[in-house]
Parts: structure tokens; C-alpha cells; sequence
């Protein structure tokens, strides 16, 4: 019985197990994986290099797009802050500096509207329809972001035109260029005009706001006035002659004289209360004007918005309502109005007049080598698909 079981185990092999250290068979593996590659090279570099060569090719023989760009600086106008502080009375000037520096700054949200703005399809169409007039149907027919770039960076907005011929960039950059520089006109001549709104809907705001109280102040002192006319009558209290009484604020200390001076006082408020109320309702009357004048600018503005000449429009518009009012302070303010509208065309204007046109680069070797790069994997991946698919 014990032989029995000696032979079993004798003809029954001891398991192997795999030896760590024993790299042989990845050694085959790998060269395995290279004989695969060397076998299929023609398929490879059929499928790899011969398709970045041509991409490489066709990006060199055809024709070039070419570019320009213009650079405009919408930040805010430099101000010698040292002769502003050095004149009579200069800390009271750092208010005016900061109104300056807050009417003069674009900020980011301004910025993102004006661009917007220019690439609504009422203003695409109006570039388009000029583009064609003056000979550029393809232009015209594709004009997008891709052919005008407009990139803000910090305080510089700056335009790109982009065409495929050089002499056509030429022509139609003008042509963008005029367009864009009335939409920036239009909209700096709007934004002035909502600013001005603003401030006299806050002016108005404000007067209306204390008429109530001195219209109170003034039927309170009348009946004050009226009563110590009464009690005057009957005071013994007076002031010797030559006797000069000397206070600093006789409205609001007059409770301490005569009652015969008080009246005096109360007299002298209710000068000062109808005066003030009179001038209000000047001011009032002044800025309804005004208020009524830009409200009526901004719609003629509006209005001209559809219009390719748009800014020359307007401009005609002020020139010839110039003159027309009767008030004179409405002429004034068309007057002052025109002079902020030619400084925002003379400060808006590009750096250069006619920048340079250069050829965009093709990027034909990294386009190819990102062609060949890809195509290798996949071909790779391909011939290893093959090879198991004709072994099975």
C-alpha cells in the first residue's frame, strides 16, 4: 500500500511557479512588438507620413491670409495732479479730479457692451452692406469674429482685420474701421448724454425733495411773525436808543432779542426762505429744460443708431440745432455738448493711422508634426488589430 502511494506521487510533477527574476518572456514580448512594427512599416509610413507631408505642403503653397490691427486706448486722460493741488484752494480740486477720472473711465462692464454692441447683426449687416458697395462681396458675405477680432487688454481695445490678400486687407480695414470708429463715437455721445440725465433727474430729485420743507418753514415763520406782531403791541421790554445788539446768528438765536426785533427776524427769514424757494424753482425749471433737451438727444441718437454715417448724422444734427433756442443756457449746453463730442473723436483715434499688414504664420511643421503624431497611433494601434486579427 505504501508503494502504491510512492509511485503516485513519483509520476505526478511538482508545480512550477514563475520565477520573478525570469524577464525572458517579456524580452519576446517586446521584441515581438517591434518585428510587428518593422513588418507593417510601408502601411505605417503610408498612413503617417506621407498625409503630414501633404498637410505640410498644402499649408505652404497656399495663399496666405493677411492681417493688420488697430489699437486704440480707452483709459483716462493724464492729469497734472501737483498744479492742481499747488493753485488756490487745490484740496477743494481733488473732488474735481475724482469726477474727472469717474466720467472719463471706461470700465470693464462698459467695455464688454461696446463690443457686444459692435457685433449685433443690425451692425454686421450695416458693415456688410459697405463692404459690398465698395467691391467686397466674399468679405461681405462672411464677416464674422473670425475676420474682425476685437480684444480688450486693460485699457487698450484693439481691432484686427483679417483677409487673404493684401491689398484687400488695405481696403476693407478703412472700411472697419470707419464703422467702428462711429459706433465708439455713438456710443461714448450716448454714454455722455445718460450721464447728464442722470445727474439732473438727481438735481430735480434733490430740489424737489427740500421744497416741501421750505414751503413749511416758510407758512411756520409767517405765523410766528404774525403773533409777535401781536405781542409786540402790548411789550414794555425795549431797547434803549444807541444800543447795538451784536449776534452771530440772529435765525437762529432771535428768541433771545425784543420781541419787536424778533419780528425784525422773522421778517428777514421769510426774505431769505421766499428767495431761496424762488431760485429753487429757477434751478428746477433750468434742469427740467436741460433734462427735456437730453432726453431729446438721446433719441435722436437713437434713432440715426441704424445708419451707417451715423456719427455724422448727429453731429450735423447738433451743429444745426446750435442756435435754434431761444434760452441761451440751452445753447450753452448743445455748445458744450459738441466740444466733449469732437474730444472724444480727437481722443479716440487709433495709434497708428495705417499700421503695417503682415502675413499670418501657417504653422506648417507643427501642423504637420501634430498630424504625424496622431496618424502614428493610430496606425500603430491599427497594425496590432491586423496582426491579432490574422492570427486568430
Amino acid at each position: 500500500m505504501e508503494s502504491s502511494k510512492n509511485d503516485i506521487s513519483r509520476s505526478v510533477p511538482a508545480p512550477e511557479y514563475p520565477d520573478k527574476n525570469d524577464t525572458h518572456k517579456d524580452e519576446i514580448d517586446l521584441m515581438d512588438f517591434f518585428r510587428i512594427i518593422y513588418k507593417r512599416k510601408g502601411f505605417i509610413l503610408l498612413c503617417s507620413v506621407i498625409p503630414a507631408l501633404l498637410v505640410g505642403l498644402v499649408l505652404l503653397i497656399s495663399p496666405k491670409d493677411y492681417k493688420t490691427t488697430y489699437t486704440y486706448d480707452l483709459g483716462q486722460d493724464e492729469i497734472d495732479y501737483k498744479m492742481l493741488l499747488g493753485e488756490p484752494g487745490g484740496e477743494a480740486n481733488l473732488d474735481v479730479i475724482a469726477a474727472k477720472l469717474k466720467n472719463d473711465e471706461l470700465s470693464e462692464k462698459d467695455r464688454r457692451i461696446l463690443i457686444e454692441r459692435f457685433y449685433r447683426t443690425e451692425n454686421l449687416n450695416k458693415l456688410a452692406e459697405k463692404l459690398r458697395a465698395n467691391g467686397y462681396d466674399k468679405y461681405a458675405q462672411g464677416i464674422s469674429r473670425a475676420k474682425v477680432q476685437l480684444k480688450i487688454l486693460e485699457t487698450m481695445l484693439n481691432i484686427t482685420i483679417v483677409g487673404r490678400d493684401r491689398e484687400d486687407v488695405q481696403g476693407i480695414s478703412s472700411i472697419v474701421r470707419d464703422n467702428f470708429e462711429t459706433h465708439l463715437l455713438t456710443y461714448f455721445a450716448l454714454k455722455i448724454l445718460n450721464n447728464n440725465i442722470i445727474q439732473l433727474e438727481a438735481r430735480t430729485a434733490d430740489i424737489e425733495g427740500k421744497k416741501f420743507n421750505l414751503e413749511l418753514e416758510l407758512d411756520r415763520t409767517k405765523s410766528i411773525i404774525e403773533k409777535l406782531k401781536n405781542m409786540a403791541s402790548t411789550d414794555s421790554n425795549h431797547v434803549p436808543e444807541g444800543i447795538v445788539l451784536h449776534i452771530d446768528n440772529v435765525r437762529g438765536n432771535r428768541e433771545i432779542l425784543p420781541w419787536s426785533y424778533q419780528v425784525q427776524a422773522a421778517d428777514a427769514n421769510i426774505i431769505y426762505l421766499e428767495e431761496t424757494i424762488r431760485t429753487n424753482q429757477k434751478k428746477y425749471n433750468h434742469y427740467q429744460a436741460l433734462l427735456s433737451l437730453s432726453e431729446n438727444l438721446s433719441d435722436e441718437i437713437k434713432n440715426k443708431a441704424s445708419l451707417y454715417n451715423a456719427a455724422e448724422e448727429f453731429y450735423s444734427f447738433l451743429t444745426d440745432t446750435l442756435g435754434k433756442y431761444k434760452d441761451t443756457e440751452l445753447n450753452e449746453y448743445i455748445n458744450a455738448y459738441i466740444h466733449k463730442i469732437e474730444n472724444v473723436i480727437s481722443k479716440n483715434t487709433p495709434w497708428a493711422e495705417r499700421p503695417n499688414i503682415y502675413p499670418i504664420p501657417r504653422g506648417a511643421i507643427k501642423k504637420s508634426s501634430i498630424v504625424f503624431a496622431a496618424l502614428f497611433m493610430i496606425t500603430i494601434i491599427i497594425t496590432f488589430f491586423l496582426e491579432a486579427a490574422r492570427k486568430s
